[in-house]
């Protein structure tokens, strides 16, 4: 590898570990700190309270010539939560700088674009939603969509594993992935789009582990990348089920802490 080439990659690498820093090790700003953080906002990225406890959300955004970065990343008081979505946050930018090495196809007059926004939702009693979605431009004709789903168990501070949620995995997926389906032919927003090969590929995987499901508002929801099962011009389609359909797959301990609203609009617990 060239000398110059050297030098360019171990800038970008410098470039990625000082923006993760920003997000995951700049100084945390409490409500009484509320000015201080507006006044160093240029150096330590933007942060701003989620609306719930103990989560924070930090942006990052750089604009050159070249290229524009606008980098959200939720931010806890578990170190084991912040380390995972460092490192999440590390390997979207790396992947997004490697496909400008490779592909050569930016510069001035076509700049690339990484997008990378965080939506948190609650989930139940100290759990929450972490949804990302991610758009990169590096040259070409269309924009790269993509989403990645958590959940995070702030009691325990760690994440969940979404498989662990049920009594019996492999009954959930056989029972769910048939609504799945129907669901997307019978939507009007989504059934024109159908891709049917790649749906029954996505149907047909033995290896499931509920990654691309999260909890939200009473409902299991499903999320798919772009061109997944649906042409690209459905982007990245979701699809709900309402968790009181398919509560009998639960552990009883995890339905104790999924907060839903029943049809009179009290809350209770399923």
């Amino acid at each position: 590898m060239s000398s110059k080439k050297t030098l360019r990659y171990f800038l970008v690498s410098l470039l990625i570990s000082y923006l993760v820093g920003l997000i995951f090790f700049a100084p945390d700003f409490g409500e009484s700190s509320t000015a201080h953080a507006l006044e160093t906002v240029n150096d330590t990225g933007e942060i701003e309270e989620s609306g719930y406890p103990n989560i924070n959300i930090r942006t990052v955004s750089r604009e050159t010539e070249d290229y524009s970065l606008f980098v959200q990343a939720p931010v806890f008081d578990s170190e084991e939560l912040n380390e995972f979505f460092g490192d999440y946050v590390e390997q979207v930018m790396n992947q997004f700088f490697h496909e400008v090495e490779q592909l050569g196809r930016i510069d001035a007059d076509t700049p690339g674009n990484l997008s990378l926004k965080v939506e948190i939702e609650p989930a139940g009693e100290e759990l929450y939603s972490v949804i990302f979605s991610e758009e990169t431009f590096t040259g070409g004709a269309s924009v790269n969509q993509k989403a990645n789903v958590y959940m995070v168990d702030l009691k325990a501070g760690e994440l969940i594993n979404r498989s662990e949620l049920f009594i019996d995995p492999d009954e959930a997926q056989s029972t769910v992935f048939p609504i799945i389906e129907q669901k997307l032919k019978d939507s009007e927003q989504y059934s024109a789009y159908i891709l049917d090969d790649e749906l029954q590929r996505w149907l047909s995987q033995t290896d499931y582990h509920f990654t691309n499901m999260y909890i939200e508002d009473g409902n299991i929801m499903f999320k798919f990348n772009k061109y997944e099962v649906l042409a690209g011009v459905a982007g990245t389609p979701e699809v709900s089920i309402p968790i009181n359909e398919v509560k009998d797959l639960f552990k009883p301990e995890w339905l104790e802490r999924m907060k839903v609203e029943d049809q009179t609009g009290q809350d209770f617990y399923l």
